[in-house]
């Protein structure tokens, strides 16, 4: 018997749209503080409201586009082996400087992984939840901005508003839509499409789709 059969996980739909009473996620990030900080939190949210649960595991890794998606692959496979699989796998990375971003990204597809990208980093969807930005923003820029909003250093602020992840889902959707998704226009990102998947297999009640990148 599985550990997730243990913890009394069961499938209970088998719908086109399958959804989970227990959906275990992956999501890998370059950044070892911010990203898995935000993402623990915003789990810990859509617990809170919704009837089902969504497992996010967070980890970050350092900052090398290739490198991530090559850990996310050796955990899946790692947590496949032992019998408990994830249902979908996630990488969130930043544009920056990154020259291996095309790399990363070809080797996500080969490998059914997701890509969360941000331009021209992951904070700019966090500055989405207080203001909106649709004009071009350097990472230092973006840094000073945040501060006003009680950001210091990497750490998630105290009081940061989650709840706010619909605002700053209309204010991305606003910016310059993506051509090739290793080169994205400052600013932008594809955090949404994580967030609508996590919204859509925890039944939270968001109107927008699940994005076919999510793959397990």
């Amino acid at each position: 018997m599985s550990r997730r059969q243990l913890r009394g996980s069961r499938r209970i739909s088998k719908s086109k749209n399958r959804r989970l009473e227990h959906a275990k996620i992956l999501i890998v990030a370059e950044g070892r503080t911010t990203e898995p900080q935000y993402f623990e939190k915003f789990s810990a949210l859509i617990r809170a409201k919704a009837v089902r649960v969504v497992s996010v595991k967070s980890v970050g890794i350092g900052r090398d586009p290739l490198r991530v998606v090559s850990e996310a692959k050796r955990i899946r496979e790692v947590e496949k082996k032992g019998g408990d699989p994830f249902d979908s796998t996630w990488c969130v990375v930043d544009v920056d400087e990154h020259t291996n971003l095309e790399q990363a990204c070809i080797e996500a597809r080969r490998s059914r992984i997701a890509m969360a990208i941000s331009s021209p980093c992951f904070e700019i969807w966090l500055l989405w939840h207080f203001e909106n930005r649709t004009a071009w923003i350097d990472s230092e820029v973006l840094s000073r901005i945040l501060r006003k909003y009680g950001f210091s250093g990497k750490n998630m602020p105290d009081k940061f508003p989650y709840d706010k992840y619909q605002m700053a889902m209309t204010r991305a959707s606003q910016c310059e839509n993506l051509k090739v998704e290793h080169a994205p226009p400052n600013p932008h990102s594809s955090v949404p499409d994580l967030i609508s998947a996590l919204l859509s297999v925890h039944g939270t009640g968001h109107d927008g789709a699940a994005p076919s990148g999510a793959c397990g």
